[in-house]
């Protein structure tokens, strides 16, 4: 059974407070091992297979529902949206794999070299720990992504991502 055939659930008047990519790295691993973890059943519908989640919040409900864009819209009342900020994530997604693709110059230093934007950005290692790296962007060093040291080249490029893409 559904949450729309239960009439204590408000129907429209919800708001979005957040999105999520379940499969934002999935490129990285093998798709049949992380299937379950990159999809999510719609709590409003039960519609399986939703991968960008919406999440819903509305003040006569406790708590929050992630659920598909189809349910954003007609939660939200708004049919346009929720499918723009959807469009926008995998947008993100597809820029993000095809930064990740492109070709990077070594120096003779061991840096690699990006132009990208019309900008360089340089990935480095530690002086002090060479399992360690380092990002340097107008100025800028960069040694911890996500609280956590970058202890590979893949993370180097993901924060290099981050710098541009905000």
């Amino acid at each position: 059974m559904s949450l729309w055939d239960n009439k204590g659930i408000p129907h429209k008047g919800w708001t979005c407070v957040g999105m999520i990519d379940l499969g934002e790295d999935a490129d990285d691993m093998d798709f049949e091992t992380r299937k379950s973890e990159l999809y999510e059943q719609c709590q409003m519908c039960n519609q399986e297979g939703i991968r960008y989640v919406h999440i819903m919040e509305h003040p006569a409900y406790d708590g929050q529902l992630r659920v598909g864009c189809i349910c954003a819209e007609k939660m939200e009342n708004d049919y346009s949206t929720p499918r723009e900020r959807e469009n926008a994530m995998k947008n993100r997604h597809y820029r993000k794999m095809n930064f990740l693709k492109r070709d990077w110059q070594s120096r003779a230093n061991g840096y690699l070299v990006l132009k990208y934007k019309g900008k360089y950005i340089t990935i480095m290692r530690s002086k002090f720990n060479q399992t360690e790296f380092g990002i340097a962007y107008n100025g800028e060093f960069i040694w911890h992504y996500q609280s956590r040291k970058i202890k590979d080249i893949r993370t180097a490029k993901l924060v290099a991502f981050e710098i541009f893409d905000q």
